[in-house]
């Protein structure tokens, strides 16, 4: 598990950034902690890459939700 500091540093998005991508639910933190930390899994590097793809393909981050969202 990664800090959302961790992640902004290993992937160059900015932590504004992930927050805005949690609050908007297109990367959820696998869990946040008592005091409030996001911690991100695996898996949630793996749509994070994901939606690093789409965005530089040009995509809305709305068309990205439903793209990665749909089975």
């Amino acid at each position: 598990m990664r800090t959302v500091k961790e992640v902004s540093k290993i992937t160059g998005v900015s932590v504004r950034t992930l927050h805005h991508y949690d609050a908007i639910g297109l990367l959820k933190p696998t869990r946040v902690t008592e005091a409030g930390y996001r911690m991100y899994d695996d898996t949630a590097l793996r749509r994070l890459q994901d939606i690093l793809l789409f965005r530089e393909l040009q995509f809305s981050l709305k068309e990205i939700k439903v793209i990665l969202d749909s089975p």
